[in-house]
This record gives C-alpha cells, structure tokens and sequence, in this order.
C-alpha cells in the first residue's frame, strides 16, 4: 500500500465531528434550496447570510483538512526516517512489544481455565 494511501485511510473522514459537520452543511444546503421560491427582502437577507456563513465554514473546514494532512505527512515522514536511522531500535521495541502482547495474552488465557 502506498504512503499516500495510509494517510488517507488514517484521515478518512469516519469520525463523528466530521459526518456532523458534513451533515450540517448538507442540511443548510437542502434549505437554502428548499426557500428559494419564497420572497421578501428579510428571507433574501437571511438567505444571503446563510450562504456566507456556509461559504466560510467550508473554508474553514478545508483549512482543517489541509492543517490535518500537512501534519499527518510531517508525522509520517519524521516516523518514517527514525525508523532509518534506528532500525534495530525499532526492530527490538517492536519485539519487545509483541512479547509483553503475548505474555498478556497468555496470562489472560490462563486466567479462564
């Protein structure tokens, strides 16, 4: 899999603020839609309104999206050069891991006999 492909699925949006923030928007879209055949100065500046306040949180979340990404990348790269520079580092904490995994498991095991 590639690099890019990681981010992705680490950053997909599946968590619950941003299907909020989605449905928000998709919710304020189907209204402006729905009253666009009503009149009246004051429903026109309400209107208006809406779509600037709308037009600026999509902004804002793709300044969030973007911040997001650039980080994950600074993450990725930064994981992926200490794991050059450190290879039998990391290769021993990740042992080292899976042993107190195992050990954790085992005694779990046993504890249901």
């Amino acid at each position: 899999m590639k690099k890019q492909g990681r981010l992705h699925d680490m950053f997909h949006p599946s968590d619950s603020s941003t299907r909020t923030m989605r449905d928000l928007i998709s919710g304020t879209e189907d209204l402006l839609r729905s009253t666009a055949s009503y009149g009246g100065s004051e429903i026109e500046a309400a209107r208006d309104k809406l779509k600037q306040q709308l037009d600026a949180a999509r902004e804002q979340a793709r300044g969030w999206e973007r911040a997001a990404w650039d980080r994950a990348r600074e993450v990725s790269h930064a994981t992926d050069e200490y794991v050059h520079e450190n290879a039998w580092k990391s290769v021993a904490a990740a042992a080292l891991v899976g042993v107190l995994a195992g050990m954790c498991m085992m005694s779990d095991h046993s504890r249901r006999r």
